[in-house]
């Protein structure tokens, strides 16, 4: 693993938008493997200025260097997993400010090939990356009937959200939730409405790779924003 050259991030961040923010995040070769869940286990900074050199360039070595945290290196000694064989990219992505974020199992660990399955949290997705303190939502969407049915509503008491309008845009703060006023907890109607959208995906992304996929991704007004998909560990 090695950093880029400064002249490749100062690159980079010379073609990026004024006001843009990033996501640094980790891809590694030893996440989410069976008998290991890296779920918060490497880091990810968000809100990073896109054209700032240094902020990008810190939030680089700071998810490449959680490949060695004692965390990571003790989750890696009990799964078995030998340490040289731990590789990990860093990537960043321009930061979208969601006002929902979702993890979709095309294929429900529960009900299989039947049932899609999805967590969502208000605001930002590293509440669900992070395995925050709490519970998302967390629905099992029918695939014949698109009948949603709740698991668990969400109980996260802040979260992570991306202002969207200046002088701040971009920031990132956190904030209480009021689920009295969030539609999910309260409202069959978006529920399915949302149940509806994930199930759209979810086929999409089935059909496009030939398999079942782990899916990352949000709710922007009405796109949806797809940040990651990978085949679903069997």
């Amino acid at each position: 693993n090695t950093l880029p050259p400064d002249a490749v991030i100062e690159h980079v961040c010379s073609h990026a938008d004024p006001g843009m923010r990033l996501v640094v995040r980790s891809s590694a070769n030893v996440e989410d493997l069976s008998g290991m869940s890296a779920a918060g286990l490497y880091e990810s900074v968000i809100g990073v200025d896109a054209v700032n050199v240094g902020d990008v360039q810190r939030a680089i070595s700071e998810v490449w260097a959680s490949l060695y945290s004692r965390r990571a290196v003790l989750a890696r000694r009990v799964a078995g997993v030998k340490q040289a064989d731990a590789r990990m990219a860093v990537f960043a992505q321009e930061m979208s400010a969601n006002a929902l974020s979702f993890v979709l199992h095309t294929q429900s660990p529960i009900r299989g090939k039947t049932s899609v399955q999805a967590e969502l949290c208000v605001g930002l997705g590293e509440t669900l990356a992070n395995g925050t303190d709490g519970t998302p939502w967390r629905f099992e969407i029918d695939r014949n009937t698109g009948k949603v049915d709740v698991l668990a509503y969400a109980n996260h008491a802040t979260s992570l959200r991306s202002r969207a309008t200046p002088p701040n845009a971009g920031q990132v703060v956190v904030e209480c939730v009021d689920y009295t006023r969030q539609d999910l907890s309260t409202s069959v109607e978006a529920r399915n409405a949302i149940g509806k959208k994930l199930l759209e995906i979810a086929n999409t992304l089935e059909s496009e790779f030939g398999s079942a996929q782990d899916v990352e991704g949000g709710f922007l007004g009405d796109d949806v924003v797809v940040v990651q998909s990978r085949p679903q560990p069997q």
